[in-house]
């Protein structure tokens, strides 16, 4: 096999893996199927360490982490199983976002169109994201009481993730968010500017106060921003 034609197999695979990817049955079942299901084990795995937990556990008092840990659920594979899902059946959802926020130009009328910056927005948004897709999965695999050191980050392997998920999926929403209120889209302006605001401003919040209610808050100002693109893109 000469390189030419390796570089072209390697190419059309490529094609046809970002066709599958941003096919929009495949990234509308997987958003709505996504939300449903997180909601739902994030919710009942709430009410599990409520009730049954040893801890007294509420939101305003424990980390989003505890849900994962046997020292105040016994049922922390819910939340390992709920952030395992939520990050990989959104990657599609970052596919998605990047192709119709940034479409590539298919004629001389679009190319005298073309805006660079617009491009590297989403490429932005498209990274930031994916970081938020991969921090979640690891979240999940590394919940809180596997959490193995890493001493020359002074933090452990799910505090690792869990930086990563959170900052991925904040500043994703800020470069998209900036994307939908620079150029026009089928998506209202108002989650654009949510998407640049909110997220980004309660991440500083949570770092500035601390605390696990910030944290939770984070969460939702996520969720905010989620569940309400999900809507504008697939209703």
């Amino acid at each position: 096999m000469t390189e030419a034609s390796f570089r072209k197999k390697i190419n059309a695979v490529r094609k046809r893996f970002h066709e599958f990817i941003t096919d929009y049955k495949i990234v509308r079942t997987c958003s709505i199927f996504t939300i449903i299901a997180y909601s739902f084990l994030l919710i009942i795995g709430v009410i599990i360490a409520t009730f049954l937990g040893t801890t007294n556990y509420r939101i305003w008092t424990h980390w989003i982490s505890d849900l994962g840990t046997r020292n105040d659920t016994p049922a922390p594979y819910l939340y390992d199983l709920a952030a395992i899902l939520a990050g990989t059946l959104t990657i599609p959802l970052t596919f998605y976002l990047e192709k119709i926020l940034a479409p590539m130009p298919q004629t001389p009328k679009e190319f005298n169109k073309y805006s660079r910056l617009r491009y590297r927005i989403a490429s932005y948004g498209f990274l930031m994201n994916i970081i938020g897709n991969l921090g979640y999965i690891g979240v999940g695999i590394w919940r809180g009481d596997r959490d193995y050191p890493i001493p020359l980050l002074g933090m452990g392997t799910h505090g690792l993730m869990s930086s990563l998920a959170f900052g991925g999926y904040t500043f994703g929403a800020f470069f998209f968010g900036w994307l939908i209120l620079l150029y026009e889209t089928k998506i209202p302006k108002l989650i654009g500017l949510y998407g640049v605001v909110g997220p980004l401003l309660t991440l500083i919040l949570f770092m500035i106060f601390g605390g696990p209610l910030w944290e939770w808050i984070l969460l939702f100002s996520i969720l905010a921003w989620v569940i309400p693109l999900a809507i504008s893109l697939f209703h």
